[in-house]
């Protein structure tokens, strides 16, 4: 790579500091308990409970009279470095942008590789960049620094490098590590496998030099995953006895009557799940924001409108189904999930396979050259930051909550 590119990639960086920094408004230096910065602290002090709960933690999992963040531990132990500097009181807030921002060079790197054996130019990259970082819900987690948020925001970060060390499976350790780095941010990105064995499927001999062959390859993205999957039964079994336990059965909201006759995951949650990703609409107020958004979730087809090319698409290459096929299996995990994702803006667990999904249909021939294309993009963004400036800037509050009961039907509740 150039030196070129690799000024790219810092500019891209710095422009998604500047803008989910500013997006994040008042948030941005905001310090409110937050549960991996509390669980970075422990893991200095050489403990894996957390020491003195608050009752403002989100989560935790109580078991053996001890307190656990529930929550995969990455992006606790990519903050460790600052907490260890600053303390528990560091501005959370900004560690989360800093995190956030990286999406834009990791995703640019991905498409980068991928898309060197397209026709697609350096323009249309960028477009895809700024699709994915600032025309999808990923722009609202970007700027809210809940320990939901921050575990998405990682799984983003790492998903993007692991498609940028999965290219032609040239760096099959490396892609390994990182969907092992994405699994221990959010769980369900492991299932975009697919996409690393459809690559080393595509460029390496069957039979030739071990080194070289599909074997090796495929040896090698194992034991890179394998290493960081066994980190996490470790970690399980310190902390529960259980390696496939991850402290979700010991959450109190576990007792929820819903939880305890379908389990968490269930083809009854199914319906409004659906309503969640691709119905739901905007709702309309009589006063001052007169439109908000619907705190169960508001429709992809209009965070991120782009979407809508995907069935007229013709493009498909083996990769690009594998991408197709990995973003579909995280999707189908978060529609049989028991929450639509709590309060939100936009529906937010499309943040796991959306770099997935985008990168299917630019493979697939989605070409960022004619305006009724930007135009979908452009409306995206708009969307979605005016969707990052409500959750930053204007954040969900009781009156809110009470006008948006009074005016729209919330079936779920």
């Amino acid at each position: 790579m150039t030196s070129r590119p690799y000024r790219t990639l810092l500019l891209l960086y710095l422009a998604g500091l500047a803008v989910y920094g500013l997006l994040a408004g008042p948030r941005l230096v905001a310090r409110p308990p937050h549960e991996h910065i509390a669980l970075a602290e422990a893991l200095l002090h050489g403990r894996l409970d957390i020491a003195q709960p608050l009752a403002s933690f989100l989560d935790l999992a109580e078991f053996d009279g001890r307190w656990f963040v529930p929550y995969p531990p990455a992006p606790a132990a990519l903050f460790l470095p600052a907490v260890a500097v600053f303390g528990r009181t560091i501005y959370h807030g900004v560690l989360h942008v800093a995190l956030a921002a990286a999406i834009l060079p990791a995703f640019y790197l991905a498409l980068r590789r991928f898309t060197s054996e397209t026709e697609h130019s350096e323009h249309e990259r960028l477009w895809l960049v700024a699709l994915l970082a600032f025309g999808t819900p990923i722009a609202a987690l970007a700027v809210n620094s809940n320990v939901y948020y921050t575990g998405q925001i990682a799984a983003v970060v790492f998903s993007c490098l692991y498609l940028a060390a999965a290219w032609r499976g040239r760096q099959p350790v490396w892609a390994g590590l990182a969907l092992g780095a994405a699994y221990l941010s959010r769980g369900a990105v492991i299932l975009a496998f697919p996409i690393v064995l459809a690559e080393i499927w595509r460029t390496r001999p069957a039979g030739g030099s071990f080194r070289t062959s599909r074997s090796s390859a495929l040896l090698r993205f194992a034991l890179g995953l394998g290493a960081l999957l066994a980190l996490s039964g470790l970690y399980n079994w310190l902390r529960f006895g259980n390696p496939l336990e991850l402290g979700y059965g010991f959450l109190g909201w576990r007792t929820d009557p819903e939880i305890v006759r379908w389990g968490l995951f269930s083809y009854a949650y199914l319906e409004r799940n659906l309503h969640a990703a691709l119905t739901s609409l905007p709702v309309l107020l009589p006063a001052f924001p007169f439109v908000t958004f619907n705190p169960e979730g508001l429709s992809l087809l209009i965070t991120t409108p782009v979407l809508v090319m995907l069935p007229f698409l013709r493009g498909w290459t083996w990769t690009a189904w594998a991408a197709l096929l990995s973003s579909g299996l995280i999707f189908l995990t978060a529609l049989m999930y028991a929450n639509t994702g709590l309060v939100q803006y936009g529906y937010r667990y499309a943040a796991d396979f959306l770099p997935f999904l985008i990168l299917a249909m630019a493979l697939a021939g989605l070409r960022v050259v004619r305006w009724p294309v930007k135009a979908l993009i452009l409306f995206g963004v708009a969307v979605s930051l005016w969707g990052a400036v409500h959750a930053g800037w204007y954040p969900f509050t009781a009156d809110l909550d009470l006008r948006i009961r009074q005016h729209t039907l919330l079936r779920y509740r």
